[in-house]
């Protein structure tokens, strides 16, 4: 099974320069998401996997290993889930 991530519907967002800021209404939160949060954030327009992420920031930012660019990536994905700003689920037998 692979997990893969995506924005929760619920959020609104607002850019800011290079940042974003989300929020969630139905609990009244605030996000400051820094220049690679948001770059991960705008990822999630469509379900995307760590891995994949990692990828991806490795191709957009120069000088970063993927084995940390998808430890990051990873990280950045559990701290948003835990504030319900984006949703993960299972895909069985998709492998990406």
């Amino acid at each position: 099974m692979s997990t893969v991530y995506r924005r929760s519907p619920a959020i609104e967002m607002a850019p800011l320069q290079e940042e974003t800021i989300l929020f969630d209404p139905q609990n009244n939160k605030f996000c400051l998401l820094n220049r690679t949060a948001s770059f991960i954030w705008k990822q999630l327009a469509a379900p995307t996997s760590s891995d994949a992420l990692g990828t991806r920031i490795c191709e957009s930012f120069s000088g970063v290993a993927l084995e940390n660019a998808v430890r990051d990536a990873s990280g950045a994905l559990e701290e948003m889930r835990s504030l319900n700003f984006v949703i993960e689920e299972s895909l069985p037998g998709d492998k990406q």
